[in-house]
């Protein structure tokens, strides 16, 4: 099996340049920091003023997507998502020689993987984009509040972080998602399996960091249209404490969301139109002012 995905990994293998706004790969990667509840009060302006909404959780990892200040921010971010809760990660079908490659237990069954390019302005497809999703890189945010500790190229930090499986949606057996590293190798195979990170020194962030890639695969049926992963983050060398589950949810077919298309299924059309006349008038706005005062009668009870 894993021969046949070498040679497409060969194939469509993007390396890391820099580009004219940014100095990073051109593979998109879920961010691992600190801190999840801290906010820059202004995206375009992220180190002007900020939100932390609870500062007990300063040393707890967490997983983050493509902020917007980023030309191929995530919709949705933090997540993986667009912003009304649409999945955002498209999957498409694994082909060797034009052919779909099944799997050898269960034919039924063909590859998927993400690989689609993305950007804010271009949306899916834009080549100038980066392709989502391709492994992890540690936060560099704004005023070093996602940032993982560190000194100087010199010091190596304490931090020893890896990926605990979790678990997969209830529609897939627990074999039919791996992930895939550089070499070819299978990681993630089975749940409750981790996978460490390497640390590196990352001139261009004049920081210690992570960077990996690695690939997500499915096995999917024709019924298999919407799966998800669950993944955690932990921290080996005990400075941090570990993550909250997360999930991700990768689909076959994605809505964007469209002005107008108000039963979100990516067409504005006459059924969209029916709603809007059967709401024709309705108001969703309530104010406390506008209640009515009532009298009330209570007997006291001995």
């Amino acid at each position: 099996m894993f021969r046949n995905i070498a040679c497409f990994i060969a194939i469509a293998a993007i390396f890391c340049m820099p580009n004219t706004a940014f100095s990073e790969c051109s593979c998109a990667h879920t961010h691992i920091g600190i801190n999840p509840t801290w906010r820059p009060l202004d995206w375009s302006n992220p180190g002007d003023g900020f939100i932390d909404t609870d500062t007990t959780d300063d040393n707890k990892l967490w997983f983050f997507s493509i902020p917007p200040a980023h030309y191929c921010a995530t919709p949705g971010w933090p997540e993986w998502q667009h912003t009304n809760g649409n999945t955002f990660l498209v999957l498409s079908p694994v082909k060797e020689e034009e052919e779909y490659i099944t799997k050898s237990d269960d034919p039924n069954k063909v590859l998927y993987t993400c690989n689609f390019t993305y950007s804010r302005d271009g949306g899916y497809g834009d080549p100038n984009g980066l392709e989502h999703l391709d492994g992890w890189h540690s936060a560099n945010g704004p005023q070093g509040a996602w940032n993982l500790e560190s000194v100087d190229v010199n010091t190596v930090p304490a931090w020893d972080i890896y990926i605990q499986r979790e678990g997969i949606s209830s529609n897939l057996d627990e074999g039919d998602f791996f992930a895939l590293l550089p070499d070819d190798s299978p990681a993630l195979e089975t749940n409750g399996e981790t996978y460490s990170l390497a640390k590196e020194w990352q001139s261009d962030n004049n920081c210690w960091g992570i960077h990996e890639h690695m690939g997500f695969y499915f096995w999917l049926d024709e019924d298999d249209q919407e799966v998800y992963i669950v993944l955690s983050v932990h921290d080996a060398g005990g400075m941090y404490q570990q993550s909250a589950d997360y999930t991700i949810r990768f689909a076959k077919t994605v809505c964007t969301p469209v002005l107008g298309d108000l039963n979100e299924d990516g067409i504005v059309d006459t059924f969209d139109l029916e709603i809007l006349i059967e709401n024709w008038g309705l108001s969703g706005i309530y104010s406390g002012e506008d209640s009515e005062l009532h009298d009330h009668e209570h007997e006291n009870e001995d």
